[in-house]
């Protein structure tokens, strides 16, 4: 994706267009989120080729070095970069604060792209320095984060977003913090014999840090894109109250192997997702504005949500062998990974055409092709959209569905399309910005 500083001190006049979310005075330059979002996009494509390369071994032993490499190539290289981004563009909106320091949050994208690969590099095939290394690093990084977006996060009239995010963030220091502690202590070895601590710190990541803040985003962001006016959002905000109040129950009676912890946190954060679900019906019930492709990728990321929470109550009822139930536990992290993916790329669709329609237009560029003004629809193709949609989906669902029955040569398929999709999501974001772009460095030549 192409990055792009408004010079200083420059103002978009009122005619400029519609005011993007996360436009204003606080937000950070147009290049902190879009390099973030820039190499996420790199981080899905290289998750599909990982776990293509890592079929048989996700199938066969989750637990192996190169499958949990590849799972950290999704969760760190894609989702938490992406979302690291959306935050950083987010927060100062909600909070109407700026960030405490631009030069932080570029050091918060560079560490996060060191960690992204230290680690699962050490997983692969080491040196064990490696995962040492990105777990340290991991940690300094995710601390600035915090301390930074601790400005916008700390008014006191943000209501549920604001709330959301800093129970977000705070879950985000706790699953790093636990990851490190096991990146520090693989060789020591008594961490290990804590039941299920994979499982625990799965959940914390994907549900406390990536699904609440997805959750707490999507509340501001589904009402505006659809200009929907809902007469109470009290299912919104009761899924983030459950998200937050479950999470930590369910991953510490995973930890501890306590049934009791587990069930009930399992059952607070279920009625959460399910308030999520509701909450999205009621913006879609009550929309003034038409469904178009973002609407897509949502209802194909809620129905990998509803297979998560199938999954999850397969796997504490069903009366099945230890095969299984390790095949359908991977089944619903593999779920839980398509929900926020494809929500992460639908949205990408919309957030990135609008910071880069604000840069654009700080810089002078006022028309698109052909003359006419400049649109956010210019600044990136509908079909290669659709494409993605089409790959994206297709991919995750071959990778559930290969993970299920144990076939490697599904599962690898679907790998390959998610790589296609990132690809296909990276190069349709960088040529239109650049080509918009170019046409005003056309029109001041000589």
């Amino acid at each position: 994706m192409t990055v792009l500083d408004p010079p200083a001190r420059t103002t978009v006049a009122p005619s400029a267009g519609p005011v993007a979310p996360g436009g204003g005075p606080s937000v950070p330059p147009a290049s902190v989120p879009l390099s973030f979002l820039a190499a996420a996009g790199v981080g899905l494509a290289l998750f599909g080729v990982a776990v293509w390369l890592a079929a048989d071994r996700l199938v066969a032993a989750p637990t192996h070095p190169g499958a949990v490499a590849a799972v950290h190539v999704g969760m760190l290289a894609f989702l938490t970069t992406a979302v690291l981004g959306a935050v950083h563009q987010f927060a100062p909106v909600v909070g109407r604060r700026p960030l405490r320091s631009v030069l932080a949050a570029r050091l918060t994208f560079v560490g996060m792209v060191a960690t992204a690969w230290l680690l699962p590099s050490g997983f692969a095939h080491g040196p064990e320095g490696l995962v040492a290394a990105g777990g340290v690093v991991g940690a300094a990084t995710v601390l600035v984060a915090a301390w930074n977006l601790s400005a916008p996060l700390s008014g006191r009239d943000g209501g549920v977003p604001v709330l959301g995010l800093r129970l977000s963030v705070g879950f985000l220091v706790v699953t790093v913090a636990f990851g490190l502690v096991y990146a520090l202590d693989r060789q020591a070895g008594w961490f290990p014999l804590l039941p299920h601590r994979v499982l625990a710190h799965a959940h914390l990541g994907l549900v406390g840090w990536l699904g609440l803040t997805y959750v707490t985003v999507a509340e501001k962001l589904w009402p505006m894109f659809l200009l929907a006016h809902r007469p109470r959002a009290r299912a919104g905000a009761a899924a983030v109250a459950l998200l937050a109040t479950g999470v930590p129950v369910l991953a510490l009676g995973l930890l501890l192997d306590v049934v009791a912890l587990t069930w009930t946190g399992g059952l607070v954060v279920a009625a959460g997702l399910v308030s999520h679900l509701a909450s999205l019906a009621t913006v879609v019930v009550h929309r003034r504005r038409s469904l178009e492709l973002l609407h897509a990728f949502l209802f194909a990321s809620a129905a990998f949500l509803v297979a998560a929470l199938v999954l999850a109550a397969l796997v504490g009822l069903a009366p099945v062998g230890t095969v299984v139930r390790g095949r359908l536990v991977a089944a619903e992290v593999a779920a839980l990974t398509a929900w926020l993916g494809l929500a992460v790329v639908g949205h990408v669709h919309k957030t990135v055409p609008f910071v880069a329609y604000t840069a654009l237009r700080a810089r002078g560029v006022t028309t698109g092709p052909g003359g006419r003004p400049l649109l956010f629809g210019d600044l990136f193709h509908p079909g290669a959209a659709r494409l993605a949609l089409v790959l994206a989906t297709a991919g995750f669902a071959a990778a559930l569905v290969g993970l299920l029955v144990a076939r490697a040569t599904v599962l690898a398929a679907g790998g390959v399309a998610v790589a296609a999709a990132g690809i296909v999501v990276t190069a349709n974001h960088a040529s239109g910005p650049r080509r918009a772009g170019a046409q005003l460095t056309s029109r001041s030549t000589p």
